[in-house]
């Protein structure tokens, strides 16, 4: 496909613009039929059967029908005249568009006439809406990254993007379609210039354009990891102002080696399960294995919330277990989630009885 048709920002051309308005348009009609639809049959439903049938025969009138009509065909017609014009946009597609026309024209025929009984009506609102659902998939799939490309500017380097958030008013009502809606986008992610596509979140990280800037993250993370290296050095010097301070200097080689295998023991857990997902997964996904690098860079703030709460973790386990052999500390890296939490619960009890001591001293 051609990626200026699919929507990069900077090679959109004026009747990519047009076809994309198009698109849209006749999408927005179509889900504005729907929900007069769904909201007609709604307050039909707290009527008697005979007003009921009349007001739904009074409201999903020819007129409606023809009010809508009045949006959709026009820029079906459109289409056509810019597929003589453009033959990269005929050819980008003009399947869907096909799919789009007959899809509007199956609408039209099962638009229920004035006389229908109200049990008809229903089963073709039905089935139009089903029609109406898979115009609005179709023009969304071909108008979505486009519109995608446009928020990210809007966004700083790693923060997500709600997919659904910012665009669920504009999807079809089926689940199914909604979920093939990320799966394209993660499918055909070239067309997204600054962006990286979680399926499983169903977010889209902001990322830097170029790969110097990618790995001017993972530089950042290391930084901050060699930073941590402060942390076993501060608790063998904490004797030096503290008299009963439980570490000593002659401790630092051992805290420096603990630190260094809790670490291994984290990186080795994150690549495991980073093996594990791939392995799970038959469809496209953001995974670690494709790209360290990119997958480091978009979730650098998440990664370097992780590194302190290896720290944490590190201290609790310090004084926790001052003779931490090397292999404990490996596999204490390795389930740092449920060490740090088992501590911290440790540490609280201990805070609550020492409160309470406290509280019980005479003034």
């Amino acid at each position: 496909m051609d990626n200026a048709a699919l929507g990069v920002r900077a090679g959109r051309t004026e009747n990519d613009r047009r076809m994309f308005g198009f698109l849209i348009e006749i999408r927005a009609a179509c889900q504005y039929l729907q929900r007069f639809m769904a909201d007609t049959l709604k307050r039909a439903s707290a009527m008697d059967a005979a007003s009921a049938a009349a007001y739904v025969s009074r409201t999903l009138s020819v007129a409606m029908l023809n009010r809508v009509d009045e949006t959709v065909t026009p820029q079906l017609e459109a289409i056509q005249q810019l597929f003589i014009a453009d033959v990269k946009e005929f050819e980008w597609c003009a399947d869907y568009v096909v799919l789009v026309t007959l899809a509007w024209s199956q609408v039209k025929d099962l638009w229920p006439a004035a006389d229908t009984m109200l049990d008809e009506t229903e089963r073709r609102v039905k089935q139009i809406d089903e029609e109406l659902d898979q115009i609005v998939f179709r023009c969304v799939s071909l108008s979505l990254s486009p519109r995608v490309n446009d928020v990210l500017e809007n966004l700083r380097t790693g923060q997500p993007l709600d997919v659904e958030f910012e665009f669920g008013a504009e999807f079809p009502k089926d689940p199914e379609l909604r979920k093939r809606l990320i799966l394209e986008l993660a499918q055909e992610s070239a067309v997204l210039e600054c962006g990286i596509v979680d399926v499983d979140q169903g977010v889209v990280y902001k990322s830097a354009a170029t790969r110097r800037e990618q790995t001017a993250s993972v530089r950042h993370l290391v930084y901050f990891l060699l930073l941590g290296f402060v942390i076993p050095i501060l608790l063998s010097l904490g004797s030096n102002v503290l008299a009963e301070w439980p570490l000593r200097f002659t401790d630092l080689e051992r805290l420096l080696a603990d630190y260094v295998l809790i670490l291994v023991g984290s990186g080795a857990h994150l690549a495991v399960e980073a093996l594990k997902t791939a392995k799970r997964r038959t469809r496209p996904r953001f995974q670690a294995v494709h790209d360290w690098v990119l997958w480091l860079h978009v979730r650098e703030s998440e990664i370097r919330n992780g590194i302190i709460y290896i720290w944490v973790g590190y201290l609790l386990l310090a004084f926790g277990l001052p003779k931490l052999e090397w292999s404990s500390a490996f596999f204490a890296g390795y389930s740092i989630d449920s060490v740090t939490e088992l501590f911290l619960e440790r540490f609280q009890a201990v805070v609550k009885t020492k409160t309470q001591v406290l509280a019980a001293l005479p003034n």
